[in-house]
């Protein structure tokens, strides 16, 4: 069957074809290639490492605030401190799912590229 569609003020004439219905159910359709059992296993547990766990400045830069507290929970990317470079403010993020076991700056404190600003467990 032929049909013209218009789209954004252009006609084009396209060629479409009727298919039979089916049931609809997306869990009829029938496989013909097994699935490894490799994908049907649960992933093995993640394995964090203590270094992975330590949150470190990217930048060299003056703290601004640090919104992280001792013995509080943040998930990764959750922001903990804010470093001001070049008139420019950086949220550093978690790096991991953690607990802060130790902050290492304060406000308006210097900080170097790779400095350690907080620790999570």
């Amino acid at each position: 069957m032929k049909l013209r569609i218009s789209l954004e003020g252009q006609s084009y004439d396209v060629e479409v074809e009727i298919l039979p219905e089916t049931s609809g159910d997306p869990m009829e359709f029938e496989s013909q290639i097994e699935a490894p059992a490799s994908l049907l296993r649960p992933p093995p547990p993640i394995d964090i490492r203590a270094e992975d766990r330590i949150c470190r400045s990217p930048i060299a830069g003056i703290v601004v605030s640090v919104s992280a507290s001792i013995r509080q929970k943040v998930r990764q990317d959750d922001p903990v401190l804010v470093i001001e470079a070049m008139k420019m403010q950086t949220t550093i993020g978690a790096p991991v799912d953690g607990v802060v076991d130790a902050v290492h700056v304060v406000p308006g404190q210097l900080v170097k590229p790779g400095q350690p600003l907080c620790t999570l467990v």
